[in-house]
């Protein structure tokens, strides 16, 4: 790319361009998982578990357009999660003729990191949601049974696995600032009691308000901020050794 100046006009041209090609890429997505979305409902509704018997949800309509309004948010969110990529790349195609060099080499690792670490949070969410779900309808009783509207319960997944992928996006946000120069592994080795204390209570916000949610969420949180402090040490490593190569080149 040429490192060239581009007028207002040709900025707002290339917006236009990429904003119609993300649009574009969301609607197939919608319309695609619009037509699946009764599989999509029942994925949730009797979500896959390793052991033991598989579950089942209960679900009711407490609505007129419920379920209809259900579908669509399906679809939408679905659709959002499949079409992703191509969304981040059309991000990187408006911002890359802004960037030095260096930094585009950069930007490719970035946006696919970040949409891997997104989908496996949403996959470590679904491999847990039986457990969630099962310890949470365990306080149903003779009295009490466990009928829930298909409205909250689909919105209910669809927060925690945002959620989930949010949260996994801590190495790319930690590579990202230790490459600013903002933090260091020291500092994160230093404050990774503070740390422990953070993950929990945003486990507490982000998640219903029962244990085994929190402990769900908080555990895999500092799993990533152990594995961001190795991130960090390399990295820094690295910049050690170019320094040291640089400092060769002068002499």
């Amino acid at each position: 790319m040429a490192d060239t100046p581009m007028p207002l006009t040709a900025h707002l041209t290339e917006l236009r361009t990429r904003l119609f090609w993300s649009v574009a890429a969301l609607a197939v997505g919608f319309l695609v998982c619009y037509g699946i979305s009764d599989f999509i409902v029942a994925a949730v509704q009797f979500p896959w578990t390793p052991i033991g018997e598989g579950l089942h949800v209960p679900l009711q309509i407490i609505a007129p357009a419920e379920a209809f309004l259900t579908y669509l948010k399906v679809a939408f969110f679905a659709g959002l999660f499949i079409v992703l990529p191509v969304i981040l790349h059309q991000l990187w195609k408006f911002v890359a003729p802004g960037l030095l060099e260096h930094e585009r080499k950069y930007t490719i690792p970035f946006l696919v990191g970040s949409t891997t670490l997104f989908y496996a949070g949403g996959a470590l969410f679904y491999l847990l949601l039986p457990f969630v779900v099962t310890f949470l309808l365990s306080f149903a009783s003779d009295d009490i049974t466990a009928h829930l509207s298909v409205g909250y319960y689909v919105s209910f997944c669809l927060r925690l696995m945002i959620a989930f992928g949010l949260v996994f996006q801590l190495p790319v946000v930690v590579v990202f600032l230790t490459q600013l120069g903002l933090v260091t592994s020291r500092g994160l080795i230093r404050h990774f009691r503070y740390a422990v204390v953070l993950a929990f209570v945003l486990a507490a916000v982000l998640t219903p308000p029962d244990p085994i949610s929190q402990s769900f969420m908080a555990l895999p949180t500092l799993l990533l901020y152990s594995v961001s402090i190795l991130v960090a040490k390399r990295i820094e490593s690295r910049r050690a050794r170019e320094a040291d190569d640089d400092d060769d080149d002068e002499d």
